[in-house]
């Protein structure tokens, strides 16, 4: 009985010294290095660390968490003499202002709950830009940041919002790598432009700033954050010991890597007011306008009526609009297009394009259409309608000829049975047919030798050609065809990319060579001048820039031309 006592003793003082030392704390780390504040929208991490415990660690479950946007981010685990030490890290996003109690963590091990401390946290709006202090409590300004910016904070359901990131920094040897963008639900958000720079002043100091611009439309009503964007950027590391800095500097990138974080902006969306009939769009729209084209077609036949909508909204979201029209008249859906405006004072436009067929003759109306929408600038809806459009529709040609064969009304009398076979009656439906000639040896013959004659022609023209010595002239020929199939298919697909090569292989093709001086060349030997020449050259630029950079959409039309131009000149020279 001693030696139990003895051995169950000798087990409680064991766990005792187990769980005597092991600890479970929490850890906040934000950007700015604030210990009981964060930033609305801005990601912040929490640590958890486990110390001093035997065997292996669980994760731990963290109270408090619930109803945020929370993910792993990290975990390590080590073990020096049995004993382990574990560290997990979150990365949690609370999308509303407020203070928050966070914890404890819990740590289920060998059947004990080892329990952490508890973190007070005030959510704030963004606090602008602050002063960073340095290792020896110097201050300095910062050195990069990131703003978010939109507009407008309340809007409709539908609205269109304009939206703007804005990356600062001071020091020129700062490369921009990476900008990270969160998911964002209960928006429709729209392409992003491109790339603009430019220099600002804030508190006195010059910022140089790389900014983004792209527009979004919400879908349903609600108040909504727009989680903060980040920034990853390298900036070049300074190393006071030159020695060991220059050896160094063959071995690694030499760069610090760092992250900043946007501001967090609070949106607003109320949902549109009642109205009983239907909405197609929400925005400022000017007017909407109708044309059939051809106004007089044949019954059965095909008009085109097209209905364009011009002004400033989501042109993407207008569905295809459900047309009125008399039962004479029967339509169908064809395709819709947008069309961007070329010109400051233009709008853009929404163009429906439907297939109009009339069913009856005569004089018919396609009457006036209606297209409704909430103007945000007046808060109030607008009706815009179209003109009604006269048509007329002449009778059609039929395409079954009628059967004039008088219909035979047979007397139903009794049928005798014969004993013979009757003879072949040779009136009527029934009658004899006499037998067909045979084709002549001669027509067949020559029925025969058309398709040889139609293969081998090209081939006996080729070699006619060479031996004439006339094949430079075909190449040339045949180069300038397929070179001007490729532009065709560019300006009708407003492509630009196809320029740069359909000219290089036509230049190669028609002077056995690629090299642009060698194109500058051959052009001053054929008398071309000087002018036309830096011409070329400025045309040349633009189509290698558009195959091989970000080509502009909307000069497209014009260097498609150009092409087709230069194409026509160079085929009268070379």
């Amino acid at each position: 009985m001693g030696k139990i006592v003895g051995k169950f003793f000798i087990c409680f003082v064991s766990c005792v010294v187990i769980f005597l030392d092991a600890r479970v704390a929490m850890e906040i780390r934000t950007e700015g290095g604030a210990q009981n504040q964060v930033i609305v929208g801005q990601p912040f991490t929490i640590d958890v660390i486990v110390d001093d415990v035997y065997g292996s660690i669980q994760a731990p479950t963290i109270k408090g968490l619930q109803g945020f946007v929370t993910r792993l981010a990290g975990s390590y685990v080590s073990s020096i003499n049995g004993k382990s030490t574990a560290r997990y890290s979150y990365q949690v996003r609370i999308d509303t202002l407020g203070s928050y109690l966070l914890g404890p963590a819990v740590v289920t091990h060998q059947q004990q709950e080892l329990v952490s401390n508890q973190l007070q946290i005030a959510v704030v709006k963004d606090l602008g830009i602050a002063a960073q202090k340095n290792k020896s409590n110097a201050e300095t300004q910062t050195k990069a940041f990131l703003r978010l910016m939109v507009d407008t904070e309340t809007v409709v359901v539908g609205q269109k919002m304009s939206c703007m990131l804005r990356f600062y920094y001071q020091d020129s040897s700062i490369s921009l790598t990476n900008i990270g963008v969160p998911e964002l639900s209960g928006f429709a958000i729209k392409e992003t432009s491109k790339l603009e720079t430019g220099v600002a002043e804030i508190d006195g100091s010059q910022y140089r700033y790389a900014q983004w611009r792209w527009d979004m439309y919400p879908t349903k009503p609600g108040e909504f954050i727009i989680p903060a964007y980040n920034a990853d950027y390298e900036i070049p590391s300074k190393d006071n010991n030159h020695l060991l800095g220059g050896f160094l500097f063959f071995m690694n990138n030499r760069v610090d890597r760092k992250r900043v974080y946007s501001n967090a902006a609070t949106v607003k969306v109320l949902p549109l007011p009642h109205f009983d009939g239907e909405v197609h769009a929400v925005g400022s729209f000017e007017y909407i306008s109708a044309a059939i084209k051809p106004g007089m077609a044949k019954e059965g036949e095909g008009m085109v009526l097209t209905l364009e909508i011009e002004g400033v909204g989501n042109l993407q979201a207008i569905a295809t609009p459900k047309l009125k029209m008399p039962k004479a008249l029967k339509y169908y859906d064809s395709n819709s297009a947008i069309i961007l405006s070329t010109h400051a004072d233009e709008l853009p436009k929404k163009r429906f394009e439907f297939i109009v067929q009339g069913m009856q003759c005569g004089e018919c109306e396609v009457p006036e259409q209606l297209f409704t929408y909430f103007d945000v600038e007046r808060n109030a809806y607008v009706t815009l309608r179209t003109s009604p459009l006269a048509v007329s529709i002449m009778p059609g040609v039929t395409s079954a000829k009628k059967d004039t064969t008088p219909v035979v009304h047979v007397a139903k009398t009794p049928v005798a049975i014969e004993d013979d076979i009757a003879d072949i009656n040779m009136v009527g439906q029934w009658y004899p047919v006499a037998q067909r000639q045979p084709l002549p040896w001669w027509l067949f013959e020559l029925l025969f030798l058309i398709p040889c004659f139609y293969i081998g022609y090209p081939i006996v023209l080729e070699k006619f050609i060479v031996l004439s010595g006339s094949s430079a002239r075909l190449v040339r020929r045949r180069a300038f065809k397929q070179a001007r199939k490729k532009i065709m298919y560019c300006i009708e697909n407003n492509d630009t990319r196809m320029l740069h090569s359909t000219f290089m292989q036509l230049l190669q093709q028609c002077s056995q060579t690629s090299e642009i001086c060698s194109i500058a060349t051959m052009l001053r030997v054929r008398n071309m001048s000087d002018e036309h020449i830096n011409q070329w050259n400025g045309f040349f630029e633009r189509i290698t820039h558009a195959a091989y950079a970000q080509s502009d959409n909307k000069n497209a039309d014009e260097l498609c031309r150009m092409a087709k131009q230069w194409l026509e000149r160079l085929e009268k020279i070379i």
